[in-house]
């Protein structure tokens, strides 16, 4: 049986012959040639990880096995250069657009359509597969325009006119970047362009050929098959929600006529009727400058929203000069201008009709009443689960419930996340920050500005100091060098995290509330996290990683000789070992760093006496008087008592300019996150809600204890 190694040939992944799902692989004979989405996904994992040369050629075939494969070269790490020689149609066309770079031979063609499917049923059952067959169109239509910059409506009009491209129509549309060199020269754009369709007997011949494939392709199914057995059912939409739907493959229509022109041809442009006298301009190449020229000059527009596509497409069409053509876009965006603009620039941010129903269902779901959620307002989970499902879901709540969690017409498909996953997932997140962003962190009380990893090995936090007295100039000028002096501690981020389900029965019981609990649960636990990483250096006296000796130690001078209550004799005796506080590295012994402390910290069994100590208050005599109630604030924290392997008397000193621990979050993920693991599955959305985070003992001279009584 054919294998994933199969399509290597000299380090490049070659894609010919049909396009199977891989549950037809086992009804193929060894001559055929064909490709499924487990040979492909087998033969990236043997090139690794870098950029892969794909060269296609092939006539279509399952379209649900074409948007499989797209998807996973797609979703390779190092992308792919997809080349097309010969053919790319129906199915292939859509593998084509995983392509970081695409490009097509000289005398290759793309032809893209929409998907075609057979039946057997009522005239209900008939129905509801087109509606379905329609679904999976526009999902397609959407993978087209994402490749092309075309709209999903531009592109349904090329499916649906099944359209034949030569490759500078590719270019020309946007399908295709440019045209392969010949042999093994860099890529380069086409010297020279080429005719504005293919010739039509070499358009023919690639028609005839992609009929004949589909044909043969058929009748080896048929015939691989035992005898008396059905042909299996392909894995379509329609198979999904129980209809006995026999294929659903991109094949040709046989009432369709070929249509090799294009969409955005411009139809007042006549063709020439006659060779052009040698030394003329060709009509061909001015026609196609006019338009590449329009498309350049309004491009910026388009792209800033104050162009319409449509409008652009209309005023091509219409055969305008490209002055003519700058006077009208200038003149339409003074149009839209608000009466009263200044002259003054001004940005301004447009949002289309699907980034504003995916935000109100967002909303809504996270029980927002304004803006784009107002039209959802109190939506439920299965609610969602339905709207998503589309017009024509019928009465049947939980199949539409289980369609909706898997349609992908906002997304496209776009990662394998279905439109359900990706809202729910984004609800989760939003959710999680502001849980997170609620809670307040006791343990920012003993650290400053955070770190930012770029990866998961150990960080170092350097300390710097050295003997910076002042010297005495020496007669000559000199001046004394001062040497300076480091030591690194060390730290790492981990990841830590739990696995979410989100069941098909969970939405069908309309737990809108499981992402209040759930975040909120998640919110405290990394908090937990945080707390019990920072907390428990201070518990366990971590050793410093730059003199292997532990943060409070007496050879840091940070350690009380005697242990005492909080008293004023005894935070006195702690103040002035921290006011005797030396620069590191330093030998002039009036070299003071004069750190105060201001954070007076204590396990829960001292809340009541740190609170007395640090409260305000007007004593009786003078001598009596607390000079240090202004300049403490007490914290309270239990990860430091004896309920959690501490100590119920040990109180410390901390100073917010010197704090003793560093902490570090990875790059980009300074708060809990949900992702998406499992997004395309109709019984269950899963997610992976993890933390990055990492903190370490760092500096001695900012945090004094004292054992307590």
């Amino acid at each position: 049986m054919r294998t994933g190694n199969d399509l290597i040939v000299g380090g490049e992944l070659i894609l010919s012959g049909d396009v199977l799902l891989d549950d037809w692989v086992g009804y193929m004979w060894d001559e055929d040639v064909f490709f499924a989405p487990g040979m492909v996904r087998q033969a990236l994992a043997a090139l690794g990880e870098g950029r892969v040369t794909v060269r296609l050629n092939s006539p279509g075939g399952h379209a649900d096995a074409g948007e499989q494969i797209r998807a996973i070269l797609a979703g390779h790490p190092g992308g792919c250069r997809i080349v097309v020689e010969g053919i790319a149609a129906s199915a292939a066309s859509l593998i084509f657009m995983a392509g970081a770079e695409r490009l097509m031979s000289a005398g290759s063609h793309l032809m893209i359509h929409d998907p075609s499917g057979a039946i057997w049923g009522n005239e209900a059952e008939a129905r509801r597969h087109a509606d379905q067959l329609g679904v999976v169109a526009s999902t397609y239509a959407a993978v087209y325009a994402a490749a092309s910059g075309k709209t999903p409506d531009a592109c349904r009009e090329i499916m649906r006119a099944e359209t034949w491209f030569g490759p500078e129509d590719a270019i020309a549309n946007g399908f295709a970047d440019g045209i392969a060199p010949e042999g093994d020269a860099p890529v380069l754009p086409a010297a020279a362009p080429m005719p504005a369709h293919p010739e039509p007997a070499a358009l023919a011949s690639a028609q005839s050929a992609y009929k004949g494939a589909r044909q043969r392709l058929q009748l080896r199914i048929s015939t691989a098959l035992p005898s008396g057995q059905a042909a299996r059912p392909a894995r379509s939409p329609a198979v999904a929600n129980g209809l006995q739907t026999e294929d659903t493959t991109m094949t040709t229509p046989t009432h369709t006529a070929p249509q090799p022109a294009p969409i955005s041809t411009p139809i007042s442009t006549p063709a020439p009727t006659a060779m052009a006298a040698p030394g003329a301009p060709d009509p061909v190449a001015q026609e196609r400058t006019r338009v590449r020229t329009i498309r350049e000059m309004a491009a910026p527009h388009v792209m800033a929203g104050r162009i319409a596509q449509g409008d652009l497409d209309t005023l091509i069409d219409s055969g305008v000069t490209v002055a003519d053509a700058g006077a009208r876009l200038l003149a339409t965006m003074a149009a839209q201008e608000p009466v009263g603009r200044s002259a003054s620039p001004a940005a301004r941010i447009g949002r289309d009709e699907t980034d504003t129903r995916r935000e109100g269902l967002i909303g809504a779901l996270m029980g927002q009443t304004e803006g784009p959620a107002t039209m959802y307002r109190g939506m439920r989970l299965r609610h969602l689960a339905m709207e998503l499902a589309g017009p024509g879901r019928g009465y049947d709540d939980l199949d539409a419930i289980r369609r909706g969690m898997t349609a992908t017409t906002m997304m496209g498909g776009a990662y394998g996340v279905s439109d359900f996953s990706y809202i729910t997932t984004e609800v989760m997140n939003r959710s999680l920050l502001a849980a997170y962003n609620r809670r307040a962190a006791s343990w920012q009380m003993v650290t400053g500005t955070a770190q930012t990893a770029t990866d998961f090995r150990e960080l170092h936090a350097v300390r710097f100091g050295g003997d910076f007295a002042l010297k005495k100039v020496r007669e000559n000028g000199e001046y004394e060098e001062a040497t300076l002096s480091d030591a690194a501690e060390g730290l790492k981020v981990e990841r830590r995290g739990r696995t979410i389900r989100l069941t098909f029965e969970a939405v069908v019981d309309d737990d809108l509330g499981v992402f209040n609990r759930i975040s909120t649960e998640f919110a405290m636990a990394a908090r937990t996290m945080e707390s019990a990483m920072v907390w428990s250096l201070f518990r366990a006296n971590a050793k410093l990683k730059s003199d292997s000796k532990a943060l409070f130690h007496t050879d840091h001078g940070n350690l009380a000789a005697t242990a005492a209550a909080i008293s004023i004799a005894s935070v006195a005796d702690g103040r002035k070992a921290m006011w005797e506080q030396r620069a590191f590295g330093s030998k002039d012994t009036d070299d003071f760093l004069q750190i105060e402390p201001d954070r007076l910290i204590v396990p829960p069994a001292l809340e009541m006496v740190a609170l007395q100590f640090t409260t305000g208050t007007t004593p009786n005599e003078d001598g009596k008087a607390n000079p240090f109630k202004s300049s403490l604030s007490a914290g309270v924290v239990p990860n430091l008592g004896a309920a959690a392997g501490g100590s119920d008397t040990a109180w410390y000193l901390v100073s917010s300019d010197l704090p003793p621990i560093a902490h570090a979050y990875l790059d980009g993920h300074s708060a809990p996150t949900v992702q998406t693991v499992e997004g395309m599955n109709p019984d269950a959305v899963v997610m992976n809600a993890r933390h990055i985070f990492g903190a370490a003992a760092v500096e001695y001279r900012g945090a004094w204890k004292n054992a307590g009584v």
